[in-house]
């Protein structure tokens, strides 16, 4: 005969809501991050339309932009510039204004959740400008964008900013985080020191990415690796192909429009914008494939509203707008739809089989929350519940029905915790 037993749900460890950005469907989602210092003209800015045409025809979505001049740089002026180059969408931040003539920038589709400056020591009219941007899965992107001292003389004043710059990198970035080091470096080849103070931070190694004509060089003249877009191991180690105008560039691609084919695909890019007066570098891009994070694409599915005035009441964690008793989170990790209220039957089960007790409940199967059997001989005292079989049946849609033996004990209650 199954009795039922009493049950207590409580959520221990939540996933974090940390931005507003649009949810997507499917498992894994593709990220472009460019390094961009395509600036054209007599005076290092964007005002004569290069630029702005190739990140249109390119479309990345992360861009750690230097030289980032446009007009007198008032905010609104740069903001029609983010917009005319991208979309209505994308966030940006830049230096401060005071800082110097050649600033660097980070420009995002996705949230930026904090940035700031990191004071270069070496350079009087330029800072590394950070960003932390919420993208797709658990981990954040952590990006940095520079500039380092030109000139082949200048080895030693590159290697003192990398010096820096990792200290900064060291000091700052949470080492489950993400972390970019894009843009111009003015290296002269592949092999100066600077890199090697860059190694603990970022892979420094190659294949590199390349034009398609197989060079990778990226200054004006195209014979010195100029511009990188540097990334820690685990970040490359999801990186895929970039694919444009139908070819794949496996390690990603160094754009010049002046070798592209077939410029259609790149619209509105004219051929000879990469070759233009003061344009002396040319873009790079790479592309990761980045799990989303399940919890927040399942939000997304089941609330047409993520307003941060209706968190409290209708789509937080612990929002319970069905009212029916479960928060969303243990809607989410129970399989419920948290717009219909279900009162039956429980979501713990407890029978009584021969000699044993079967304690019995749903798992989302495929999205790495742990389900803890706790029991107790009163409500007060619960704790883990050890020794039993544990079998699992058919994956039925997202779920599966776990299934925990145990021998006859004096516990009269069972609950399960639910935890990340």
């Amino acid at each position: 005969m199954a009795q039922r037993c009493g049950v207590n749900f409580r959520l221990l460890c939540l996933l974090p809501i940390l931005g507003l950005l649009p949810f997507h469907q499917g498992g894994a989602e593709e990220v472009t991050i460019m390094a961009a210092n395509i600036s054209s003209g007599n005076f290092q800015s964007y005002d004569p339309g290069e630029g702005i045409r190739i990140f249109r025809g390119l479309d990345p979505d992360v861009v750690l932009i230097q030289e980032f001049n446009y007009q007198q740089n008032t905010d609104s002026q740069l903001k029609t510039f983010v917009e005319d180059s991208f979309d209505a969408g994308f966030s940006f931040v830049e230096e401060e204004k005071t800082s110097g003539q050649l600033q660097n920038g980070v420009i995002s589709r996705y949230p930026i959740l904090q940035s700031g400056v990191w004071d270069d020591a070496d350079m009087s009219n330029r800072e590394f400008v950070w960003a932390q941007i919420d993208v797709p899965g658990e981990a954040h992107l952590w990006v940095v964008s520079v500039h380092f001292k030109a000139s082949r003389g200048s080895e030693a004043r590159r290697t003192g900013q990398a010096t820096q710059l990792a200290g900064y990198i060291n000091a700052n970035v949470p080492a489950a985080d993400f972390v970019v080091i894009g843009g111009d470096f003015n290296a002269q080849n592949r092999d100066e020191e600077f890199l090697t103070r860059l190694a603990p931070v970022v892979d420094v190694t190659g294949p590199w990415p390349v034009d398609k004509n197989g060079s990778g060089n990226t200054n004006a003249g195209r014979s010195r690796p100029y511009d990188w877009v540097m990334v820690e191991p685990d970040l490359g180690a999801l990186e895929v192909p970039t694919v444009l105008g139908g070819r794949s560039y496996a390690n990603g691609i160094v754009f010049d429009s002046r070798v592209f084919t077939p410029l259609s695909a790149v619209a509105p890019v004219m051929q000879g914008d990469s070759g233009v007066q003061g344009m002396q570098h040319m873009a790079v891009m790479r592309t990761f494939e980045l799990s989303e994070d399940p919890y927040q694409t399942w939000l997304g599915e089941n609330f047409t509203s993520l307003e941060p005035v209706d968190e409290s009441s209708v789509w937080g964690a612990l929002a319970d707008p069905d009212e029916d008793g479960l928060v969303n989170f243990l809607e989410y990790a129970f399989v419920r739809d948290p717009n219909v209220p279900v009162l039956a039957p429980p979501i713990v089960a407890v029978a009584l089989a021969g000699g044993n007790v079967e304690v019995t409940f749903p798992v989302r199967d495929g999205v790495g929350l742990t389900y803890v059997l706790e029991g107790a001989t009163d409500l007060s005292g619960f704790s883990l519940v050890s020794g039993g079989t544990v079998s699992e049946g058919e994956l039925l849609g997202l779920v599966k029905m776990r299934s925990v033996t145990l021998p006859q004990s004096a516990l009269r209650f069972f609950r399960v915790r639910v935890r990340e």
